[in-house]
């Protein structure tokens, strides 16, 4: 047994190994730019303090790293096209290179917008509208890779050193110049011959996963920076994690201990009037949505006008609690705080597992050694619990293993109702705030549970039945 275990958990590294792999994807492909972000929009307020902020979290980030081990592109693009961290200019530049194919030429078009960009940073005080279209037009040529777009704002270079006359140089022409050629030294054949680049170790997914100077790795808990709080992601999920899982183990015991009893009646009569109606609440209880039973609650046992028995949310009252409460003080005032979320929690798991339990132990009563048992003189509460119920609790283990992810994965619905501080909570938070790494890190942790549970479900089932032996 304990090499299967062992087995089991080596057989976790690969899994997890490809999770991070799945995760890291999605936090690659996920639309939007983090510098965005994390960076305020101060740009226009403190531009010297706005670039230094953007080259901090790029470094910080290894935006400017490459994306894996390796790259398959094609021989028109350059190996360092990772390096451009901007969207906007990083899609024109790729739209010209599809339409040009001669990366150098490419690069020199943009290189001379950047060059000529530079001297337009600061205001003039001389013709100021025409200093800040030239700069504006230069912006706009840097993120477009249309032709007509580029001709318009070759069009707004031309009218603008028309007003300033000699102070600068011929930009426009220059320009223009240097984007015709992309026409004239056209490669598109590039376009269609693969190239593959390999960067060893130095790369966004090794650091990710390994660590590097500034953080420990995936592998050892870092799921890096959290794009909201500008903290690390396992500190703010390592505190929103308790009350989840404190609910998910508190409504798993509860269910059972409600379903198993109440199972075990409706399989001594299953045909009586009593426990016919009991099945037919059961299935109607399973049915009723989750989002529909938490407003019902609150709005009967939360609402003022009806029955104000209960708080509507939270987890603790507002004031926080009394100055000095010990452990037994603090329970007592967060007890009240629990019982509609926990209603919430375990009315399904509850109804469902009783169903369970009561045919599984149905499928056991017609079975030979029942019958020796009743033969023996044992009473039905005995032949019930001691016996039906032993060979009947395999399924039980089963419905185990998936209902603690999906506790999990449902505390998102919940927590959102009751205000709950848990990771359902902030998993909603994160995406509407696009904090993609605490959405990745939720979901590798999801996982995890998830082939923890599987595994101890395999480790109940041999405790259960003997019969049951890995190698």
């Amino acid at each position: 047994m304990w090499q299967y275990i062992l087995r089991r958990l080596l057989w976790f590294i690969p899994t997890l190994l490809l999770i991070s792999l799945f995760g890291f994807l999605l936090l690659v492909a996920a639309p939007g730019d983090p510098l965005d972000q994390l960076v305020p929009a101060m740009k226009a307020k403190d531009p010297i303090s706005h670039r230094a902020q953007r080259l901090y979290w790029t470094k910080r980030l290894g935006l400017d790293l490459p994306v894996f081990y390796f790259s398959v592109r094609t021989l028109a693009e350059p190996d360092t096209l990772y390096r451009v961290t901007d969207a906007n200019y990083l899609q024109a530049y790729r739209q010209l290179l599809r339409q040009s194919g001669n990366a150098e030429t490419v690069r020199d078009y943009f290189y001379g917008i950047q060059v000529t960009a530079a001297v337009f940073n600061k205001p003039a005080d001389q013709y100021p509208k025409a200093w800040r279209n030239i700069a504006t037009a230069l912006q706009h040529l840097s993120q477009t890779g249309d032709s007509v777009q580029i001709h318009q704002n070759i069009l707004v270079l031309e009218q603008a050193q028309h007003l300033i006359g000699s102070r600068v140089p011929d930009l426009a022409g220059m320009i223009g110049s240097t984007y015709r050629q992309l026409a004239q030294r056209k490669a598109l054949y590039k376009n269609y011959i693969p190239a593959m680049s390999w960067y060893g170790s130095n790369n966004r997914y090794h650091h990710w996963l390994f660590g590097d100077n500034g953080s420990k790795g995936v592998i050892r808990g870092d799921f890096g920076v959290s794009y909201s709080y500008k903290e690390p992601v396992f500190g703010i999920i390592s505190q929103k994690m308790g009350w989840s899982l404190c609910f998910s183990v508190l409504s798993i015991v509860l269910a059972y201990l409600l379903s198993v009893p109440l199972g075990l009646r409706l399989a001594r009569a299953p045909e009586s009037r009593s426990n016919r109606m009991i099945r037919g609440m059961l299935l109607w209880l399973y049915t009723l949505p989750v989002f529909f039973v938490g407003v019902l609650l609150l709005m009967l046992f939360a609402n003022p006008e009806v029955l104000p028995l209960l708080p509507p949310s939270g987890i603790m009252p507002v004031g926080g609690y009394a100055e000095g409460a010990g452990f037994l003080g603090k329970a007592a005032e967060t007890l009240p705080y629990l019982i509609l979320p926990l209603v919430c929690y375990t009315y399904a798991s509850f109804a469902y597992i009783t169903r369970l339990t009561s045919e599984a132990i149905a499928e056991q009563l017609p079975l030979d050694y029942i019958k020796t048992a009743r033969a023996k003189g044992l009473d039905d509460n005995t032949i019930l619990r001691k016996h039906a119920l032993k060979n009947a609790v395999l399924p039980l283990i089963t419905v185990f293993s998936t209902l603690f992810p999906a506790l999990i994965g449902g505390s998102v619905i919940i927590e959102t109702i009751f205000t709950i501080p848990g990771m359902g909570q902030e998993t909603v938070h994160a995406i509407f705030a696009k904090d993609y790494p605490v959405v990745i890190a939720v979901l590798t942790l999801s996982c995890l549970l998830t082939m923890l549970s599987y595994l101890l479900a395999d480790i109940l089932y041999a405790w259960a039945d003997p019969r049951i032996r890995y190698r």
